[in-house]
């Protein structure tokens, strides 16, 4: 499902128009985006949470010509399934 679809689909759901369903979207997706820049944790209830993962430096080897660089540390974007919701999957 892609966010027109999500869209659609919100609206069919609560009878809101779809221009109120696309700004509540997008508003979500900016309170995300802000909340994860300042260092904090997303916990949506039933599904899961969205949070910071910290990845150290390290020493990396091409298999290919065995040639070894470095990779700096950085920081990702990880994602923690709920176990409701993985129940329901499985």
């Amino acid at each position: 499902m892609n966010k027109t679809q999500l869209i659609e689909n919100l609206s069919k759901i609560t009878n809101v128009n779809i221009s109120k369903c696309k700004k509540v979207v997008e508003g979500l997706n900016f309170l995300i985006f802000d909340a994860l820049k300042k260092g904090e944790e997303i916990s949506l209830n039933r599904i899961g949470k969205f949070y910071i993962k910290s990845m150290p430096a390290r020493q990396m080897k091409n298999p290919k010509t065995g040639r070894k660089y470095s990779v700096d540390k950085r920081k990702l974007v990880a994602f923690k399934i709920s176990n409701n919701l993985k129940k329901s999957i499985i």
